[in-house]
């Protein structure tokens, strides 16, 4: 087993067809915090294996508690519209909140859509309560208010309305190899996996709404996890158009001690470390930060 792990999360960047109306809409209603813009290097792009987002321009924020976990905004320099859980690969954002329901009905007041009204989680036996809208590039985040923590689990309390991302989600052909591969190349522990019905999910996928998916957990260092499920057979590959990045969210970015020695880009996120873009089983891409210890 590898002794490296991945460790915690620090980013997901989404791919913006409208770049102000997706900036505007993260910085509005989620009450986040510009901590970054500017456009995108040839030579990060390059490494990420899409020449064509070179010069994009881009803006990273973070949540007004000050965590340094947050989303990078890119804009789409040949937007496609895009779907949710449409296709393999990341498909959804898991968000710490303080209030559910305030936090929901303030993002339905823009340009997000509710999909799921707040509920209790019956699994969590009251200690989760969430909320699911998709934003304006397709993207799904669930938003999560953690009254108690969850045996197993350490789950990060919000410090503000709408705090930092903890959870990724990610849609595979097969979420028990999934977590197996990404347990063997990096030793982070995972979950066995379980059935769950996610009724808005399922309604997208032409599905009945009680569809059980399969799904289980990978852990991160930080209270970060990926959430890790199995698509129906019908959901094909996410298609990226030839030099570019694939649509909704793109790539998670986190901190590991297998970047290896790539290219150091410029600013805040990178703070002077080395990062490494690497392909999933189900397509996905994972960007590495470099770190020590």
């Amino acid at each position: 087993m590898p002794d490296s792990l991945l460790g915690r999360l620090r980013a997901a960047t989404i791919v913006c067809p409208d770049f102000d109306l997706a900036t505007r809409a993260y910085r509005d209603f989620l009450d986040y915090r510009l901590a970054e813009q500017g456009r995108i290097d040839d030579a990060l792009a390059a490494a990420w294996g899409s020449p064509r987002a070179g010069g994009a321009r881009y803006q990273w924020l973070v949540p007004a508690s000050g965590a340094d976990v947050g989303i990078r905004l890119i804009e789409s320099s040949a937007p496609e519209t895009f779907k949710p859980y449409s296709a393999l690969g990341w498909n959804a954002l898991e968000i710490a909140v303080a209030d559910c329901d305030r936090a929901v009905a303030r993002l339905a007041a823009g340009p997000f859509r509710v999909v799921g009204a707040p509920q209790d989680l019956g699994f969590s036996d009251g200690a989760l309560r969430a909320g699911q809208v998709v934003g304006p590039c397709g993207e799904v985040l669930y938003l999560t208010e953690i009254r108690r923590q969850v045996p197993g689990f350490a789950l990060p309390a919000a410090e503000c309305l709408v705090d930092r991302p903890f959870i990724v989600i990610l849609h595979t052909p097969d979420a028990d190899a999934a977590l197996d591969g990404y347990h063997g190349r990096f030793g982070n522990i995972r979950t066995q996996t379980f059935q769950f019905p996610v009724d808005f999910m399922a309604e997208y996928q032409g599905l009945p709404k009680d569809h059980p998916y399969t799904l289980g957990t990978l852990a991160l260092d930080g209270g970060g996890y990926f959430e890790i499920d199995t698509a129906p057979a019908h959901i094909p590959r996410r298609h990226a158009e030839e030099g570019g990045l694939p649509p909704g969210i793109a790539m998670v970015t986190v901190e590991s001690q297998t970047a290896g020695q790539g290219l150091r880009p410029a600013g805040s996120l990178y703070a002077g470390a080395s990062t490494n873009r690497i392909t999933g089983a189900a397509g996905e891409w994972l960007e590495l930060i470099a770190r020590s210890g």
